[in-house]
């Protein structure tokens, strides 16, 4: 039971994300912007906002730097090659300057496409202050399935899952968590710092990465406790415009998946192993290798195929 006593014993530290187009003609975006800066503060009083040097010199975070609340906040700005990037630069700023912080608290500030689900909002303001388990995952449905979202997971996350790492997506799909590319998330500093430090990090899809790198590959279950949150129902719009940002993610889904596969299952040589013995296994773990990649490509080709007719291009 998560209670405000326990929220105030606990140093927490939380990282928004601001909106890399900002939200200038905007205004939905910039109410849920400052009503996720007010729900942080009541775990952290001055929140940090990580915000791309591009989005500033492009002119638009203008409303934002001119604010008065803007010298209330810690505002850490970064060059990174997309958000995936800020969230790492975030977690480091706080793993370096705050040693003393139990968790760290992820919501992204671009939230405009709540649907009429009022519930949301008071979900996300508990997932905020949630204490339990290591990692929590900010979970949501889509209230359209066709949403560039759904079929980026539909049609690539699931199934390139499912063809590298079978066993951590029947783990996944019995938490069960809809979204294993969820921005919200609520992680104990203990354990992201283990994550950052012991394994490669990547400048894209950071949660997916993570719940691969929590599996035990030898006893077959989570290093971690995970645990999911629902927060509710958001949508993002049906557009053949998505065709091509819906492709980019697949294939940084596919490229990180074949490469974490890779360095998990290499074999590693041990002292009383013959060069024959290891010769043997690399040969095994070569035809592996070609088998799963072979089917990912008839993943890629399907997605391919499928999103083009279904968004019209």
């Amino acid at each position: 039971m998560i209670t405000e006593s326990s929220t105030k014993r606990m140093i927490i530290k939380t990282l928004i994300i601001f909106p890399y187009m900002g939200y200038e003609n905007n205004k939905k975006c910039e109410w849920y912007f400052w009503w996720t800066v007010d729900r942080c503060r009541e775990i952290d009083p001055k929140p940090i906002v990580v915000i791309p040097r591009d989005t500033i010199i492009r002119g638009d975070a203008v409303s934002f730097i001119n604010d008065p609340r803007y010298s209330t906040l810690e505002v850490l700005q970064t060059w990174s090659v997309d958000t995936c990037q800020s969230w790492l630069a975030g977690w480091g700023h706080i793993l370096d300057n705050y040693p003393n912080a139990q968790r760290i608290v992820q919501i992204p500030g671009d939230i405009d496409y709540v649907e009429e689900d009022v519930d949301f909002y008071n979900n996300l303001s508990q997932f905020i202050k949630t204490t339990t388990s290591d990692i929590v995952i900010g979970d949501f449905k889509t209230g359209n399935q066709y949403s560039a979202k759904s079929l980026v997971d539909t049609y690539g996350t699931y199934s390139l899952l499912a063809n590298w790492f079978p066993e951590i997506s029947k783990s996944i799909r019995t938490l069960p968590l809809n979204r294993a590319r969820s921005e919200f998330l609520n992680i104990r500093a203990s354990v992201l710092r283990e994550l950052i430090l012991k394994n490669r990090n990547f400048a894209y899809e950071q949660t997916l990465n993570f719940l691969v790198k929590c599996w035990n590959y030898e006893e077959s279950k989570w290093r971690y406790d995970i645990a999911k949150f629902f927060l509710g129902t958001l949508s993002d719009s049906k557009s053949f415009r998505s065709y091509r940002g819906c492709i980019d993610q697949i294939e940084r889904i596919e490229r990180m998946l074949s490469l974490l596969w890779r360095e998990i299952k290499e074999p590693q040589k041990q002292d009383y192993q013959s060069d024959k013995e290891i010769e043997h296994q690399y040969t095994v773990f070569s035809n592996e290798y070609d088998k799963l990649y072979s089917k990912s490509k008839g993943i890629m080709d399907t997605a391919r195929t499928t999103l083009r007719a279904l968004l019209g291009v």
